[in-house]
């Protein structure tokens, strides 16, 4: 098996002393050269450094292959461990640091033959090829030795594969944290937007409403002072009676304002042709405006913003009929469909070629496309205006 990786702290400790034995070694051969012939010397130095070498071409920084590092030292280090013992020199350099280093790449894929090799075959091989003359003990502790080094170097591999195993949980909690955060931040941004929102269309609903409520009811009370204000010397009895009902139109004008803020319907226990009928009634009494009201169909119980959007659309189209119109007969028909309700407002007030589209109209089309419903103003100079406002509505099935 082949890593491409840097070395860890482990591995260069394990390096460190790897090359501290084989220096002691190359000091042992070079304190005791003349115990030798030169030609032995040289030997023995070629083969220490050919048995260092040789097995870092499999193991090295960015370069670890666990499969040929123990063949490299199986075909170096055992021959020269074999051969120094036979020069007598086995009490300064040994196997052992090998053996931890293959203990520490043995995995899965190699343990199969690394184990029993290094830690069997090899000790029975060394012992009866030079001391099979000292008893079973010496092969005993010569197998002991290489089972201990070659499982430290286990046991280190073991630590810090743990060690990999407990970063990588380390940074994927932390990339997880740090998404976490990330949602967190954008759930924080999209709950201010929604409050944004929220804020915005409460701000635009009171807009809608204050300006149908609040105007149709002063278009109201404005006309009526008017007629008041004829009325006040030539018949004061009258005056004060229609002072009276202006009185009570603005109380009323007042609740409704109220009821607004709250967003309930006008009279909700009230059916709607009943609402539109009432309304229509005072604002003809306190503006002198002729209204005729028709309802066609038979009248079924539609949703309250239904029903408040039908309303607001007969109050802008009446107060506007009469503000801007000057109209003085408006027809009105609320017409009920087996899936739609519609209401349709036509004046004869002046009209006009180029209709401007204000406020008052723009908070009806945002209501009323709010339903999916659909709202058509159309005028004429010199015929009047007129108002269609459809929405769907579905009428309950009998029981």
């Amino acid at each position: 098996m082949i890593q491409r990786r840097p070395w860890h702290g482990v591995e260069w400790s394990l390096f460190i002393v790897l090359t501290g034995s084989t220096l002691l070694g190359l000091l042992y051969a070079l304190l005791h050269m003349y115990e030798h012939e030169l030609t032995t010397n040289i030997q023995t130095i070629l083969a220490i450094l050919l048995s260092y070498g040789a097995p870092f071409l499999f193991w090295r920084p960015n370069y670890i292959n666990s499969t040929f590092y123990p063949i490299a030292v199986l075909l170096t280090g055992i021959p020269l461990q074999i051969y120094l013992s036979w020069m007598e020199q086995d009490a300064y350099l040994t196997i052992n640091c090998p053996l931890m280093v293959i203990g520490f790449l043995t995995d899965r894929k190699n343990a199969w033959w690394t184990a029993p090799i290094f830690m069997v075959a090899v000790p029975v091989e060394y012992y009866f090829i030079l001391h099979s003359g000292m008893g079973v003990g010496q092969l005993f502790s010569i197998i002991l030795n290489a089972v201990l080094f070659f499982a430290i170097g286990l046991s280190l591999q073991r630590v810090v594969t743990s060690n990999e195993k407990t970063e990588k949980l380390l940074a994927e909690n932390q990339r997880q944290y740090h998404l976490i955060h990330e949602q967190n931040n954008a759930l924080e941004q999209y709950a201010n937007q929604i409050e944004q929102l929220t804020l915005l269309e409460e701000r635009n609903r009171m807009a809608r409403e204050l300006h149908d409520t609040v105007g149709h009811t002063f278009t109201s009370v404005i006309m009526g002072m008017d007629a008041v204000s004829y009325l006040i010397e030539a018949a004061p009895d009258k005056a004060k009676e229609k002072l009276d009902v202006l009185r009570s139109v603005t109380r009323n004008g007042l609740e409704e304002v109220r009821r607004s803020i709250h967003q309930m319907v006008p009279e909700g226990d009230m059916l709607l042709s009943q609402q539109l009928t009432r309304l229509a009634n005072e604002f003809a009494l306190h503006t002198g405006t002729q209204i005729r009201f028709t309802t066609v169909g038979e009248e079924f119980e539609i949703p309250k913003q239904t029903k408040l959007s039908l309303i607001r659309c007969l109050q802008e189209s009446l107060t506007n009929a009469k503000r801007h119109g000057r109209a003085t007969t408006v027809e009105v028909t609320l017409t009920y469909a087996n899936d739609l309700v519609d209401i349709r407002i036509e004046d004869d007030g002046i009209g006009t070629e180029q209709l401007k589209v204000g406020f008052g109209i723009n908070a009806m089309q945002e209501r009323i496309f709010a339903l999916q419903g659909t709202l058509q103003v159309s005028s004429t100079l010199g015929q009047g205006t007129v108002v269609h406002c459809s929405i769907p509505a579905k009428r309950s099935p009998s029981l």
